[in-house]
């Protein structure tokens, strides 16, 4: 890891008692001047899929981190799992990740923290073979999955609950791997149908496979794709995180408002030429993706009920268990309101954002 200001590994772990995670929520942005010389780092992004990972390819290629004073070096690590623990074994300090990941990697003690969240709602779509025509033709067939952990398992897992099909009795999973992966699967007959993002789904109908499940339109709250970081760099370089945050809510308000230029940057990583579908991406994104991305505590309950029944010893976690002891403190945030003030892309009233501007670190002990 190559991080100039900040070293170590995996940090000081927090032993949690009757705790299932934690969310530090925030939009970090204080007046601080950030021209004291550029702080190299390491940071991750999870999916090479035109989407939510964009922000990050904006960040770095649009040179708003440079604005920043970061010198970022943008790595891959597929999965949001491999993100999450790329952060604890102190390889990435900061990067993306995914709700679930965090969730089991809290309650095993580990030292990792949301600190955004910029799709807050589960993405994904069943699609399958052409010859699956309802949602019941998919009792015994083979489906595509993502290892254990990743939101495309869960996804996966939650789509055949919503439709009656319980995914370890009803149907035959195989870990496949990525969306790319589990796309060439289904080309190939190795499985019947698996599970997509917004891309994915593009692909899969221009290729003539028709969508089974349509779980954006159920709208379910889930913490799908974010920041992660350790409380340890919190506490040693809160100015890097601040101007790493700030960097971030300003990639995103390009992601917006750049069209032209952000489809470019999601043609150079995804490597997708298809115009519709980097279209259609970023349309899908531009409309879900929040202007101020803090992460979602319903998401985090949802995640943390489903992992609940398969440890039933554990106490079941409730609205209650995630909003009691909460350590908060707040600052005033002038920069957001700033970026959205007189901008088409924004739908808030600027006093609106000033509201939101005044962001708090949370940390959900329950």
């Amino acid at each position: 890891m190559e991080f100039s200001r900040v070293h170590g590994r995996n940090g000081v772990k927090q032993k949690l008692t009757g705790v299932f995670f934690a969310i530090v929520a925030a939009v970090l942005w204080l007046e601080t001047d950030s021209a004291c010389g550029s702080d190299k780092v390491n940071t991750a992004y999870i999916s090479t899929t035109p989407g939510s990972s964009s922000v990050i390819w904006v960040a770095k290629d649009a040179k708003i981190f440079d604005k920043h004073g970061i010198d970022a070096t943008v790595i891959f690590i597929s999965g949001s799992v491999r993100g999450i623990q790329s952060i604890l074994a102190g390889e990435i300090p900061i990067g993306e990740g995914g709700g679930p990941g965090l969730a089991s990697a809290r309650l095993a003690g580990g030292d990792v923290v949301a600190i955004a969240g910029n799709v807050n709602v589960l993405p994904y779509y069943l699609v399958s073979q052409p010859s699956i025509k309802k949602a019941e033709d998919l009792k015994g067939k083979i489906g595509g999955n993502h290892i254990a952990g990743t939101t495309a398992e869960f996804a996966l897992k939650v789509g055949l609950k919503k439709i009656g099909i319980d995914p370890l009795k009803d149907v035959n999973l195989r870990v496949i791997g990525g969306a790319i992966e589990r796309m060439v699967a289904l080309q190939k007959g190795i499985v019947n149908f698996t599970v997509v993002t917004e891309a994915g789904k593009a692909m899969a109908e221009k290729l003539g496979y028709p969508t089974v499940v349509d779980m954006v339109a159920l709208q379910i709250p889930f913490p799908q794709n974010g920041i992660y970081t350790s409380t340890k760099l919190i506490r040693d370089n809160p100015d890097f995180v601040r101007r790493y945050m700030r960097a971030y809510v300003e990639a995103i308000h390009y992601y917006k408002t750049h069209k032209e230029d952000t489809m470019k940057i999601m043609r150079k990583y995804s490597r997708v030429e298809d115009r519709k579908i980097l279209e259609e991406a970023w349309d899908w994104h531009t409309k879900f993706m929040p202007e101020a991305p803090y992460p979602p505590a319903d998401g985090y309950q949802l995640v943390l009920q489903d992992m609940a029944e398969k440890i039933p010893k554990r106490r079941k976690p409730t609205s209650k268990t995630t909003s009691t002891r909460v350590l908060s403190k707040n600052w005033r945030i002038q920069g957001l309101s700033r970026i959205y003030r007189g901008t088409n892309s924004s739908t808030r009233s600027t006093r609106q954002h000033d509201r939101i501007g005044q962001a708090f670190w949370h940390i959900l002990n329950g």
